[in-house]
């Protein structure tokens, strides 16, 4: 497995061009935008078996698509079969069926969607630059041979240039130039450390070690902490190599017979910033940690115990008996995790899970560590958590943004929760 899927590169570049104006570089990452859309869209209404038009206007709106965008979305989840969509006689949407596959089998759907996208040499080669870079800094030359592999690029060498330069002015790739004149690339958003990363790229260059280095990252990227003896993508010598220029890290343990073991991991371990930690390609498994613990730190109601709460909403589907929850605009309603319906008498709402296998990795962070706060377990505590900015747009942000105003917020939330056998309000095509 690599480091970043395929499908977490795209769903991390949609996310951060959506902080960018649109101009001729991010014109240019277009298809691969629109890919990260699909999936974006997809994860947020998997689960929710029927929605209404509405509703799924509402998540677009969240994702940052209008009407026209996300309408060639739906048409390309259509194309997918991974969703139907019902019309009337006029032709109108009345509701939205998904069958969207499961979490690994979405993840693993990136070159279907390309075909289906027709992505051209472009965007191959942009893909091809932006998961080189991600795995370890490169100098150009073998930045440029990993675009050329690309599927028709190689009869286009001027498009891996292109691609190269599209992807730097929009930041996600950084180019430095080193005291010998040769040129280093990375991924900024990944490679943190910031420019000293290049003396480990020309060292790895000039040892002929980036390949050996590569597949180490790849084997540690699937098996963090992994036993070093246990390595079996590459020799111990490259091993040491890596752990001596930073490129990987190395715990060592030693026993009361005066033995040592060696723990590798690598400096990217968190795989924070195009959308996931690991196993969490979409966000969403964060996202739900971030609200539970959000509601047991800084809520005016807080949670005693976010992980009681959340397993009582696994093991019921539902959860919670608020007013509170009706009238404000739960963050998580807009990533497709829950959905708000009646509660138990007049005025009170309460949380119905969409998505279990989200909830059950969140559950899982959450055991791990001890919840803050106190008060009851009320899920009044998620008021006031209206949205939420994945790191890669915050991250890529170059312009202050606005948020939506109450009026604005109130017509999201009804089409939210709109149901499908309701008169639709509108149009999904």
């Amino acid at each position: 497995m690599p480091i970043l899927t395929d499908t977490e590169l795209v769903l991390g570049l949609s996310r951060h061009l959506a902080a960018y104006q649109m101009g001729p570089e991010r014109a240019a990452l277009e298809q691969l935008e629109f890919a990260g859309w699909v999936f974006d869209v997809s994860f947020r209404l998997r689960g929710s078996t029927t929605s209404s038009p509405a509703r799924v206007r509402a998540i677009g709106l969240d994702v940052g698509l209008g009407k026209r965008s996300l309408a060639d979305v739906v048409k390309t989840l259509e194309a997918l079969g991974w969703v139907d969509v019902h019309r009337d006689a006029k032709g109108e949407a009345t509701a939205v069926v998904e069958t969207i596959p499961a979490p690994n089998d979405l993840v693993a759907a990136s070159e279907r969607v390309l075909n289906v996208l027709m992505a051209g040499p472009m965007e191959r080669a942009a893909l091809a630059v932006l998961r080189a870079t991600t795995i370890q800094p490169l100098v150009m030359t073998d930045v440029l041979d990993a675009a050329y592999a690309a599927e028709g690029v190689s009869s286009l060498p001027e498009t891996a240039e292109d691609a190269v330069r599209h992807l730097m002015h929009t930041g996600l790739v950084r180019e430095v130039l080193a005291d010998d004149g040769r040129t280093v690339l990375y991924n900024p958003n990944v490679w943190t450390q910031g420019d000293a990363v290049i003396r480990s790229a020309l060292k790895a260059a000039d040892a002929h070690g980036t390949k050996e280095v590569g597949a180490l990252l790849e084997e540690l990227a699937t098996n963090p902490g992994m036993p070093e003896s246990q390595v079996t993508s590459t020799e111990k010598k490259w091993i040491n190599f890596a752990v001596s220029q930073g490129l990987v890290q190395r715990s060592v343990i030693q026993t009361s017979e005066g033995q040592e073991r060696g723990f590798l991991f690598t400096p990217h371990l968190g795989r924070d910033p195009f959308g996931g930690t690991a196993g969490d390609a979409s966000g969403q498994v964060r996202q739900l940690v971030g609200s539970m613990i959000y509601a047991a730190t800084f809520a005016a109601y807080r949670l005693r115990d976010p992980a009681v709460f959340l397993r009582a909403l696994i093991n019921r589907g539902i959860a919670g008996n608020a007013s509170s929850i009706g009238t404000d605009y739960p963050m998580l309603e807009k990533a497709g995790i829950v959905r708000v319906v009646d509660g138990h008498s007049s005025n009170r709402y309460q949380l119905e899970l969409l998505q279990t296998d989200v909830a059950e990795d969140a559950l899982k962070v959450l055991t791990a560590r001890e919840a803050s706060g106190s008060g009851g377990h009320n899920a009044a505590s998620l008021e006031g958590q209206r949205s939420y900015v994945h790191v890669d747009r915050e991250r890529a942000k170059i312009a202050l943004t606005t948020d939506r105003d109450q009026a604005e917020e109130a017509r999201l939330i009804a089409a939210l929760r709109e149901v499908p056998a309701r008169r639709s309000m509108g149009q999904v095509q």
